[in-house]
């Protein structure tokens, strides 16, 4: 509300003035006759206003003048220009109204200059007249009266508002558009104004710019590009400066800040390599443990991993499985409160081949000796192509086979060769076509156990020792029976 009150007041205190206006009467001889002169004038006048001066003359006493005669009248500010003057021929040989002038001065001249805005000085209005007369002997008379007069010249306040406008942040090196809009927010125009722009910055073109007269309530604008070298803080200043009706200089600065970021250098480079792409780069100047955003072009930008800066600005990611055809990446960097946000140019790779993967595995780790084992596995993308099965049971590699994959599922039995306890591995192998690479699966395990078949061997053939002996046994037992029969 105090604001408020304070606004109101000063804007207020910028009406312009009505003029108090004054009359002064003065007695002028010409001969034997007396004259009245009465001015009418205003007492304050404006800078760059129009003001009327009234000028009266009466004959109040003929004597014994036969006639009176009014030739010049002027009106002038002294010290200054400003003046109006005019030759009269008005004749008259009673008494009354000989003649009544009327001047307009313009109150304009350089002196007024130095009349600060919204204060006033006093100068003296002089009003002159020139009579001439002539008696009944023919004896001509002649006079010139000056009356002095005090008057006062106001000099009209000049209330700007300066709007600055810049970004909040901006690049190094990097032109920018800075604005300046003036606002006459006072009851008295302005009839000339200017703005200059500075600061720790390039100005492309003039730092300054010519606005012209503004009226009350009216707005003017000037733009100028400018860069900064370094990166910081730097502040710019707009001066603004105004003419009032007296002509005297009134200026306005107003200030903003701008944080001129650094800006730093992102590149990005990618090759082809058994179907992957790999796209590895440098972020300068280096800000280590900070994250480089990986995007790729799929009708837009997508971001696909996020890695980071080691201390040399280094940095890199690998595309295990793109898919054939051109591919585009780009990598960005947000920024930090340091350096501005940057994205690296566009790298273009064409994947002609992609990899391919197989995985598999076994239906069981320990298979009898002279068995089998059963071998699954997936291979992507599925191909039509056979996949070979490799076997190394303690000789090296060898074929064991292959298998069709059906929409890249495949299964296929393998028999295992070796002594029970030795271990069987066992890998498919895929051999690539025009555009898929081929692969190898990782290795699986199978051990080789003792068979059902050698344990029964075992088994009956200590079954039949033991017959042997229990047949044996009875035998004996029946002879020595027979033996002791016949002796009896």
């Amino acid at each position: 509300m105090v604001v408020a009150a304070l606004l109101v007041a000063a804007l207020s205190s910028a009406q312009p003035i009505s003029p108090l206006t004054l009359e002064r009467e003065f007695a002028v001889e010409v001969g034997s006759a007396l004259l009245k002169l009465k001015i009418t004038y205003p007492q304050v006048m404006t800078a760059g206003g129009n003001y009327t001066v009234k000028v009266l003359v009466s004959v109040v006493d003929m004597g014994s003048e036969d006639y009176v005669e009014l030739r010049y009248v002027s009106v002038e500010v002294s010290g200054t220009s400003i003046a109006s003057s005019r030759v009269v021929k008005e004749k008259r040989g009673t008494e009354g109204v000989l003649a009544e002038e009327v001047f307009s001065l313009v109150i304009v001249d350089p002196s007024l200059s130095d009349v600060k805005a919204g204060d006033e000085e006093k100068y003296d209005l002089k009003v002159t007249v020139k009579l001439f007369s002539e008696n009944e002997d023919e004896v001509e008379s002649k006079a010139e009266y000056t009356a002095t007069l005090p008057v006062y010249i106001y000099s009209p306040p000049v209330y700007l508002e300066v709007d600055l406008e810049a970004p909040s942040e901006v690049r190094e090196d990097e032109w920018f558009t800075v604005t300046v809009r003036v606002r006459n927010a006072g009851s008295y125009r302005i009839v000339e104004s200017g703005v200059r722009i500075y600061g720790p910055v390039d100005v492309e073109g003039a730092d300054f710019d010519l606005l012209g007269a503004i009226g009350p309530g009216e707005s003017r604008e000037a733009s100028f590009k400018v860069k900064a070298d370094d990166k910081g803080e730097v502040i710019l200043s707009a001066e603004v400066w105004a003419l009032n009706l007296a002509g005297y200089n009134c200026t306005e600065t107003t200030d903003v800040v701008v944080n001129v970021k650094g800006v730093p250098k992102l590149e990005l480079y990618g090759n082809v390599s058994e179907g992957r792409v790999k796209l590895y780069g440098w972020l300068f100047p280096s800000r280590p443990f900070t994250s480089v955003v990986i995007e790729e072009d799929r009708g837009g930008w997508v971001s696909i991993a996020s890695v980071s800066v080691d201390s040399t600005g280094y940095f890199e990611y690998v595309v295990e499985k793109p898919s054939l055809g051109t591919h585009r990446y780009r990598a960005m960097w947000p920024g930090d409160e340091d350096y501005s946000p940057v994205k690296s140019p566009v790298v273009t790779v064409l994947v002609d081949k992609v990899a391919s993967s197989i995985i598999l595995s076994a239906s069981q780790t320990a298979v009898e000796k002279g068995g089998e084992v059963t071998l699954k596995g997936t291979i992507t993308p599925p191909v039509t192509g056979p996949i070979y099965i490799f076997r190394d049971c303690g000789e090296g590699w060898v074929s064991a086979g292959y298998t069709s994959p059906s929409d890249g599922v495949f299964e296929v039995n393998v028999g295992v060769e070796g002594e029970v306890g030795a271990v069987c591995k066992f890998k498919a192998v895929w051999q690539g076509e025009e555009d898929i690479l081929g692969s190898e699966s990782n290795v699986v395990e199978v051990k080789i156990k003792s068979g059902r078949s050698a344990n029964l061997e075992v088994a009956m053939w200590v079954l039949g020792v033991i017959a042997v002996i229990v047949v044996i046994f009875l035998v004996v037992r029946f002879a020595r029976s027979k033996r002791l029969q016949v002796r009896d």
